[in-house]
């Protein structure tokens, strides 16, 4: 009786063995905002004050990206597989004040993901699993150009950058596609891919700065943020610029709020695997 169920677990294993597989993938692609959050306001200046139109609405999720992928199949149906991938994100408009202020945002950030694999046939497989953000950051790009009207001091042009670091997050990915077979190791895919993850917001880094008064005298970034939040500006929504212009700033903490900038995407990969058989 123990010599038929050794026997028969033995029959089992080398089963499983034979069909179990390593592989390797490599794709690119591009994706689509999902879940968009909003983000600033359309607006423009007049004789009473700025004037809301609108709100604008995004995901930093939305670009070109890349995976690489490595999995390994326990038997022909079900397997495995982690992944680290690059977001390259596309141009967001965040906020707008027609004439003066013109602010965009961006994603640029690597994931990585942990899923579980189903064949569902030799040639379509499904997977889902879990999704995080490990390194990275979202840039606002500023370009802010102020009348003497409102700075008193003359005409202002100032551009700069700001860097946010997001929290560690986790999200849901999935996917569906269908593989392409073109040797007994190499395999072409093409696959439809969902990401759901948002990033708390963590610290900011004041990056590349310029500013200039009459287009010709340099003025630092205090002197900005003097001028966003005293005199006529300062009940204007560009008074938080000033914010932007900080060195660093930690969010969350002494009444700052910490929003959550979303990632979530819908999008298509192309790629290769090669199989270890």
């Amino acid at each position: 009786m123990i010599k038929n169920s050794i026997l028969t677990l033995c029959v089992a294993l080398c089963s499983l063995t034979a069909s179990a597989q390593f592989y390797v993938s490599f794709s690119g692609g591009y994706a689509f905002g999902a879940g968009e959050k909003e983000f600033g306001t359309n607006s423009v200046l007049g004789p009473t004050g700025i004037t809301n139109l609108g709100t604008f609405e995004g995901s930093y999720g939305e670009g070109v990206q890349t995976q690489l992928r490595g999995g390994y199949f326990f038997n022909e149906k079900w397997g495995v597989e982690v992944g680290v991938g690059y977001i390259y994100g596309t141009d967001q408009q965040f906020q707008q004040v027609a004439g003066i202020l013109d602010m965009k945002t961006r994603g640029r950030a690597f994931g990585a993901s942990l899923s579980g694999i189903y064949n569902i046939t030799k040639n379509v497989y499904v997977r889902a699993g879990v999704l995080t953000k490990i390194a990275g950051k979202t840039e606002a790009v500023v370009d802010l150009t102020l009348p003497n009207t409102l700075t008193g001091a003359g005409d202002l042009k100032a551009d700069y950058t700001t860097d946010f670091r997001g929290e560690f997050p986790l999200g849901f990915i999935g996917a569906a596609g269908y593989k392409f077979p073109i040797s007994d190791n190499l395999s072409l895919f093409a696959e439809v891919e969902y990401m759901a993850i948002n990033v708390t917001r963590d610290i900011s880094e004041l990056g590349d700065f310029s500013a200039t008064i009459n287009g010709t005298t340099s003025i630092p970034a205090s002197v900005l943020a003097q001028q966003l939040t005293t005199g006529p500006l300062a009940a204007t929504p560009l008074s938080d610029l000033a914010l932007l212009l900080q060195d660093e700033l930690q969010w969350g903490e002494n009444g700052l709020p910490s929003p959550e900038a979303p990632y979530s995407s819908i999008g298509f990969n192309f790629g290769i695997t090669y199989s270890f058989k």
